[in-house]
């Protein structure tokens, strides 16, 4: 590891235009806290920059563990990013990049971070958030991951571009709100909504203040926010104050820093509570899949379609799907096709589901695998990973069972429609009810989950999909 730590002060990146003045960049290079994470035994590394996005390099060099190096020859850009890839016996078996970063002849010099760990582990960094049980990671337009909610008030923010952990502002005092993305680029705030009380709307703006909008229609829980692809947000359903599923939906846009709040015109045929609502690709209009849930009765089984363009529901005479099996505090993520994978939850009697569904406009919905004993059904996480597959970690096997440290990666068969479910590294500790999201630099943020604060995780994917 000695040579590993070495390595970071040896990186030297020398950045010119053709008739400008080099800038010197030195990366920082940060390692994991927990040793099977850490690349020991490397055989070479090569580091290489690129345009953001971009497959090919703009520069690249190999060397030993521990050498000096020096990288020249890279343009000025507004978006580069570094990579840098572990190879033993002619294989990778590690991979880190940084967020995008800007160079200019006459800004400042940044100074990136770069996560270099083992390819698919978890690797245990040097930051220690808040004990959060619930609440939510949601990552900014600015490439961090606000923290919040969880019975916690304060909003902390992660960001991975300088492995800064910071305490931001504080929340009102609620459970059972939910988060998103208000807004397009710059401008993007994140909104908080719902919860017990009397209804509240906080805004979280780009430069962490915090503003407040009372809003009793939507005081209800179990409810759920989904950004539209033009910025704009719809709550659908949820319980009132007095504990009745409500079928109403609320749209909230963004209007010069702060939010219009309308009653949509649609009213859902099936009133419920802790059910999915998965906005179907980002073409202009997307339709939004709202899926399972319960009411006063059980779980509801037909899934209905908001169309934000008309602003109405599908035709409930046309379109009526109904789930394989009807399940009720699931999760439900968008796969690389355009369908739905809805994973977990429980049925009727309360039972955890391990059946796997996916769905699709053509076909509705279809048994697509299942999730292996050991995985948590309930207070898990999905996170959709740079390749298309789905990181499933955590989470409860029963609900009120132990948490588990199990992880699993989702993967769609495009050509026979199956969804394959193979096993990866284990978390460092067991987590329920936690929060991840996927950060600006490919890695999966892992946070929360349990009683006493613990240090954040970050999963390492494979770099497919990482530019």
């Amino acid at each position: 590891m000695s040579g590993l730590r070495a390595l970071g002060a040896g990186l030297v990146l020398s950045l010119a235009a053709c008739a400008d003045p080099a800038v010197t960049i030195t990366p920082v290079f940060d390692l994991p806290l927990d040793p099977d994470a850490v690349p020991t035994g490397l055989d070479s590394i090569t580091l290489s920059v690129a345009a953001a996005g971009a497959e090919q390099a703009l520069a690249s060099i190999s060397f030993t563990p521990g050498a000096h190096v020096e990288l020249t020859g890279v343009p000025f850009d507004d978006a580069l990013v570094v990579h840098m890839t572990g190879f033993v016996g002619g294989g990778d078996v590690a991979y880190g990049r940084t967020c995008a970063f800007a160079v200019t002849p006459d800004g400042p010099v940044p100074t990136p971070h770069l996560l270099f760990a083992r390819n698919v582990r978890f690797a245990t960094v040097d930051a220690t958030p808040r004990a959060r049980t619930g609440g939510a990671a949601i990552a900014t337009a600015g490439g961090a991951a606000l923290l919040l909610g969880g019975a916690v008030r304060t909003v902390e923010r992660y960001d991975p571009a300088s492995a800064t952990l910071t305490a931001l502002g504080e929340l009102a005092p609620r459970t059972g709100a939910v988060a998103t993305p208000l807004g397009l680029g710059a401008g993007e705030q994140i909104a908080i909504v719902g919860g017990d009380g009397d209804g509240l709307i906080e805004l979280i703006d780009p430069a962490a203040r915090i503003d407040r909008l009372d809003e009793p229609r939507l005081a209800r829980t179990a409810l759920t926010a989904t950004t539209l692809t033009d910025g704009r947000v719809i709550a659908i359903g949820g319980r009132d104050r007095g504990g009745v599923a409500t079928g109403d939906l609320i749209e909230l846009t963004p209007a010069a820093g702060t939010v219009e709040v309308r009653a949509a015109i649609a009213r859902l045929a099936h009133p419920r509570a802790e059910h999915t609502a998965t906005r179907l690709g980002d073409d202009v209009g997307a339709a939004v899949l709202i899926a399972g849930g319960r009411d006063a009765t059980g779980p509801i089984a037909v899934a209905e379609l908001w169309k934000p363009l008309s602003g109405e529901l599908a035709d409930p005479a046309t379109f009526a799907p109904a789930m394989v099996v009807p399940r009720h505090g699931h999760v439900a993520r968008l796969l690389p096709d355009g369908s739905v994978l809805v994973i977990g939850g429980l049925d009727g009697a309360g039972a955890p589901v391990r059946v796997l569904e996916r769905f699709s406009i053509d076909a509705g919905f279809r048994a697509a695998g299942e999730l292996p004993a050991t995985s948590g059904v309930v207070e898990l996480t999905a996170t959709p990973l740079p390749d298309g597959r789905i990181l499933i970690a955590g989470g409860r096997a029963a609900p009120g069972g132990p948490a588990v440290d199990t992880a699993v990666i989702a993967r769609l068969d495009v050509i026979g429609g199956a969804v394959d479910v193979v096993a990866t590294d284990r978390l460092a500790m067991p987590r329920a009810d936690h929060q991840a999201t996927l950060l600006c630099d490919g890695t999966v943020l892992v946070t929360g989950g349990t009683a006493a604060p613990t240090p954040l995780e970050r999963y390492n994917p494979p770099a497919l999909g990482r530019r």
